[in-house]
């Protein structure tokens, strides 16, 4: 079999996927595209890459979407230039989604803003329009209803995945000055969600660089159909996939420091933390 990277799993993926989804056989889609069932095989095996130039008409008979499809090409283009996947938040976040369906072990890290598959419906309609105040309402609309499918992913799995998310509490506490109603309905919503099996929420309190303070790590764990491992991060205007097995163990390292520094979201009381503030700067 040929060598396999975090792009070649996502484009082999999304197609078989796809496909499963429309409930067409390889023999269809190899028809319509005017492949054999085999190469259709080959390629959702990931024995052979998948041709950019076959990307549109594999998309169309796998009834995927004008996006998908346009993303699909940027990982191929990627592939083929041995780089890491970059493009905007809003096409990464499809490689996350599909990466959270088969990942064994997920890490979800940011310092500012709750996770989310873990943020809830007035969260979102209040804290990120904040955030993100040129955000249009189809543009928030569309964002919940991509959140509200990754948690229904999360939670649907049956192989129990290891998930750990790791929230700063500079989070906790802007939503806390924005609203405290917000606040307690979101942090009923984490501990519920820190019930689940595999499931751990964490809590940073330690000040973290800006360069540091968002990052995702996914690895395969025990499930077969995982991506081989990779890091997720951010800037203002682009983000990457990396493949890259150093880079990965240094974001690797990180983030045990991190998680060693945490605490359970089970014995976090921000009252305290506030009160003590609140004596320290009066």
């Amino acid at each position: 079999m040929a060598e396999q990277d975090s792009g070649r799993w996502f484009l082999r993926t999304m197609i078989r996927k796809g496909r499963n989804t429309t409930g067409r056989s390889q023999r269809e889609v190899g028809d319509e595209v005017d492949r054999s069932k085999d190469t259709i095989s080959d390629w959702e095996k990931g024995k052979t890459d998948i041709p950019i130039l076959a990307i549109d008409g594999l998309a169309s008979a796998c009834n995927l979407s004008a996006e998908i499809c346009s993303y699909m090409k940027s990982v191929a283009r990627a592939r083929k230039n041995s780089t890491p996947i970059e493009a905007d938040m809003r096409y990464n976040a499809l490689f996350l989604a599909l990466a959270e369906e088969y990942s064994g072990f997920i890490f979800k890290f940011d310092i500012l803003i709750i996770p989310g598959p873990l943020q809830i419906r007035v969260y979102h309609d209040n804290v990120v329009r904040v955030i993100d105040p040129f955000a249009t309402d189809e543009d928030l609309e569309d964002g919940w209803g991509f959140k509200e499918e990754r948690a229904e992913s999360l939670e649907a799995r049956t192989d129990l995945p290891t998930v750990h998310f790791l929230i700063g509490e500079g989070a906790l506490l802007m939503l806390r000055q924005i609203s405290e109603e917000i606040y307690q309905e979101q942090m009923a919503h984490l501990r519920s969600w820190a019930q689940k099996p595999g499931i751990v929420i964490r809590i940073l309190r330690a000040p973290v660089p800006v360069r540091l303070g968002s990052f995702d790590i996914y690895k395969p764990g025990r499930n077969k159909l995982a991506s081989p491992p990779f890091v997720y991060t951010e800037i203002a205007d682009s983000s990457w996939c990396i493949s890259d097995p150093d880079r990965i163990a240094g974001y690797d390292e990180i983030r045990k420091m991190l998680w060693n520094l945490a605490i359970r979201i089970e014995d976090y009381h921000d009252d305290d933390r506030r009160d003590s503030l609140a004596q320290e700067h009066p």
